[in-house]
């Protein structure tokens, strides 16, 4: 991926520009000082896990083989056991 430059001293005159442009295009700006890259202006990380990734986690979680059935009996059986409380509108 080609990420774009600018010199530390254009950056220095435009530094509102560049930082709209990173946070509009979520790319980063490479800072070059002569020929030498010194810095990378670029939006944050990210929060929360993205949601193109969840088929993969779920496929890699363990399985519960042999123990499926008994998970399921002890759910039902506490949904059937549970004693929640009525609503206040009845």
């Amino acid at each position: 991926m080609q990420h774009e430059s600018i010199s530390a001293t254009e950056l220095a005159r435009n530094l509102a520009m560049s930082i709209d442009k990173v946070r509009l295009s979520g790319q980063s700006i490479f800072i070059t000082k002569g020929t030498q890259t010194v810095a990378e202006l670029c939006p944050p990380p990210k929060l929360g896990f993205p949601i193109a990734k969840l088929a993969d986690l779920i496929t890699s979680l363990p399985k519960l083989g042999a123990d499926a059935e008994s998970m399921s009996k002890d759910i039902n059986t506490s949904r059937e056991n549970a004693k929640l409380p009525g609503t206040p509108w009845d």
